[in-house]
């Protein structure tokens, strides 16, 4: 009888710590999202200040160094450098502005075909994902997330991501995606430039606001390089086998789970390379031209975010 005393007091004990170790990670996520929410204004400024900084270095210390080899290759330079500078800028004010879009509250989950009116059918996207939002209480389109963070559904969801102050969704993920690859460029383009100045750093031991300007300016820049790179090409790669961040996780999942069952599984929303890529950095004036993707445009995205193309309907239409 003291012995089942003991064991009922453990597994008592043991069910409290377990809930309050539960209850104190939900807490912690929870102050973790209200802290990521109120610092974004900060990363945003953090950003921009970097951004601001390498330029100032170029114009200040660079430029003059360029124009003592010639006028034309100096206005070269400088067309290069608008260039860069236009479009880092532009595209990324645009992510940070231009929000990833919602679901509306007049949205509608399409119904079922009666042929495909099963359980899962009605409870589940074609991807898995479910059709209704439990923290929003309402319809959730398809390729839709809720995010802890930003506290609501968005589109075509990919991630939340700090140094834009927001989520990266269906409405500006386009103008993220060529951020990353403008700065990138832009990042290689200053170690180009600066090499010279960099080198003699170490050759000749000067320590002053130039010397110190440059050297910050590389290290940022060579930094920023390798992991906007990184990302960037990861983010090509989801964009070509029309995927998010988040689809990419549930793909793998199921793609397992396939496997074990002998089956082959396949993404719903890849169509095709071309038509990836078209989705994504085309818009309403530049859908089928990929010399003007990378182009920065005023046109919404194509579609309207809450239905989209998928592999299955394109193949009953062929």
């Amino acid at each position: 009888m003291a012995e089942l005393r003991k064991l009922s007091w453990r597994a008592r004990m043991k069910r409290r710590f377990l809930f309050h170790l539960e209850y104190s990670i939900v807490m912690m996520m929870k102050c973790f999202d209200v802290g990521l929410r109120a610092m974004g204004p900060i990363f945003v400024c953090f950003a921009i200040t970097l951004i601001s900084g390498v330029i100032w270095t170029w114009f200040t210390y660079i430029l003059h160094k360029i124009s003592d080899e010639g006028t034309w290759l100096r206005y070269f330079h400088l067309a290069i450098a608008f260039t860069l500078i236009f479009n880092v800028l532009y595209n990324y004010i645009a992510t940070v502005l231009t929000p990833p879009g919602f679901p509306t509250d007049e949205y509608e989950d399409p119904p079922v075909d009666i042929e495909a009116r099963t359980a899962e059918a009605v409870q589940f996207h074609i991807d898995g994902f479910g059709r209704w939002c439990k923290k929003c209480r309402k319809a959730k389109p398809p390729r839709t997330h809720h995010c802890s963070i930003c506290r609501r559904c968005v589109l075509k969801m990919d991630h939340h991501c700090p140094w834009v102050a927001q989520c990266v969704g269906f409405r500006n993920y386009r103008t993220f995606f060529l951020f990353m690859f403008w700065l990138w460029v832009g990042c290689i383009y200053v170690l180009m430039t600066m090499a010279p100045s960099f080198l003699l750093h170490f050759r000749v031991r000067r320590h002053n606001q130039e010397q110190s300007a440059v050297v910050f300016s590389c290290i940022l820049a060579f930094s920023v390089s390798l992991a906007v790179g990184f990302l960037l090409s990861w983010h090509f790669y989801l964009i070509l086998t029309g995927q998010t961040t988040i689809e990419w996780y549930n793909n793998r999942m199921r793609s397992a789970e396939a496997k074990k069952a002998g089956m082959v599984y396949h993404n719903p929303w890849d169509l095709g390379y071309h038509e990836n890529l078209s989705a994504v950095l085309g818009s309403k004036y530049c859908q089928n031209n990929p010399l003007l993707w990378f182009l920065p445009t005023l046109s919404s995205p194509l579609g309207d975010g809450c239905a989209f193309p998928h592999r299955y309907t394109r193949r009953l239409a062929g």
